[in-house]
C-alpha cells in the first residue's frame, strides 16, 4: 500500500490495482498515517522511498545525510553516455580537487580516469569490482599514485541503464605497505638464494611473493599464484605416512596467517620441473609488524632422503 501511495495513486486507482473496496484502500491509508505518524500521502511517500533507500523507516532522518553526504566512502552519481555527475558526497569532491562538479561530465572532472569502465557498465548494465584501483585523484604533481576499491553499479532507467552508482574507498595506505614488503623481501632475495632450502614468502593474503633459487629447483620456474588446494593440485600432495591426499593446504596456511608457526609437516609431492616425486618437510613462521600483526609467512621447504635399504 505503501508503494503504491507514493505512485501518486489515488484511492480509486489504487482499489483498482489491487482489487480492493475503495473505502478499505482509504481506511488502510488512514491506518498507514496513524501508525507512521505522518499527516499527509505526500509524507508517506517521502518514507516509501526511504524504506526503498535505506531498507528501514525506523532511521532517524537526521542520520540519512550521514548515510551518503558525510559518508567518509566516497559516492558518486553520474547519468547518461556522458557520465554527468548528478550528485557527490563531501569525501568524493574532496577527492577530485574541484569545487564544481554537478553538471560536469566525469571526461573533464578526471580526464585521465577509468572512462572505459564507466562505459562498460552504461552499455553492459553489469556491475564491476575493482581491487587496488590505481590513478592520479587528489594528486599533486610529483606525489606517488593512490589506490581504492572501487564500485561501479548500474541505475536501471526506461530505456536500461540511466545512469551509474560509484563507491570507492581509499586504500593507499594498505597498498604501498604491501609494495614495501614486496620490495623488503627482493632485498633479501639474494640472501635467500644462499639458504639451501626451499624459501617461499607469502604476503597476509596468501599470495607468493617471492622464491628463491632453491625452491624454484624443486617447484619450477612458476609462474605461481596464491596457496590454496586448488594451485596445489599440480603437486599432489599426500600424507607422507598413509599416501592418502592432503584434505586442504588451506587449513595450514590459514594457521601460519593466523600466527602459528607450523613445525615439520612430512607431505610427498610430486615435483613438476624435476618429472619426480620426494618427500618434503615444510616449515612455516609468521612475520609480525611492530605492532604485533602478522603481514607475511616465511616458508622453507626441504627435501629429505629417504633410505634405500637396511641399516
Amino acid at each position: 500500500m505503501l508503494e503504491l501511495v507514493a505512485e501518486g495513486l489515488e484511492n480509486k486507482e489504487i482499489a483498482h490495482r489491487i482489487g480492493l473496496s475503495e473505502q478499505a484502500v482509504k481506511e488502510h491509508v488512514s491506518a498507514l498515517l496513524h501508525r507512521l505518524a505522518v499527516r499527509n500521502r505526500a509524507a508517506l511517500a517521502e518514507i516509501a522511498t526511504e524504506l526503498k533507500i535505506v531498507g528501514t523507516t525506523d532511521l532517524d532522518p537526521a542520520w540519512l545525510s550521514y548515510v551518503f553526504q558525510k559518508s567518509p566512502v566516497m559516492r558518486a552519481i553520474v547519468r547518461g553516455p556522458e557520465h554527468v555527475f548528478v550528485a557527490v558526497n563531501e569525501a568524493y569532491q574532496e577527492l577530485s580537487g574541484e569545487k564544481d562538479i554537478i553538471g560536469r561530465p566525469f571526461r573533464e572532472v578526471f580526464p585521465h580516469g577509468a572512462l572505459e569502465l564507466l562505459d562498460e557498465v552504461y552499455t553492459t548494465g553489469r556491475s564491476k569490482v575493482l581491487h587496488d584501483f590505481r590513478g592520479r585523484w587528489g594528486r599533486a604533481p610529483g606525489e606517488a599514485d593512490a589506490y581504492a576499491e572501487v564500485a561501479l553499479q548500474p541505475l536501471p532507467g526506461p530505456g536500461g541503464v540511466a545512469g551509474i552508482s560509484i563507491l570507492a574507498v581509499d586504500v593507499t595506505d594498505s597498498a604501498r605497505a604491501r609494495q614495501q614488503l614486496a620490495e623488503l623481501s627482493a632485498e633479501q632475495l639474494a640472501m635467500l638464494d644462499l639458504v639451501p632450502s626451499g624459501i617461499v614468502v607469502l604476503d597476509r593474503r596468501g599470495a607468493v611473493m617471492k622464491v628463491n633459487q632453491a625452491a624454484r629447483k624443486l617447484l619450477g620456474e612458476g609462474p605461481f599464484s596464491d596457496v590454496s588446494s586448488e594451485s596445489a593440485k599440480t603437486y599432489r600432495l599426500r600424507d607422507a605416512v598413509t599416501g592418502r591426499d592432503v584434505p586442504s593446504i588451506d587449513a595450514v596456511l590459514a594457521r601460519a596467517l593466523g600466527g602459528e608457526a607450523v613445525r615439520e609437516l612430512r607431505v610427498r609431492m610430486f615435483l613438476p620441473a624435476l618429472g619426480r616425486d620426494a618427500l618434503v618437510r615444510i616449515d612455516a613462521e609468521p612475520l609480525r609488524t611492530a605492532g604485533g600483526d602478522v603481514r607475511a609467512v616465511v616458508a622453507a621447504m626441504t627435501e629429505l632422503v629417504e633410505a634405500s635399504g637396511p641399516i
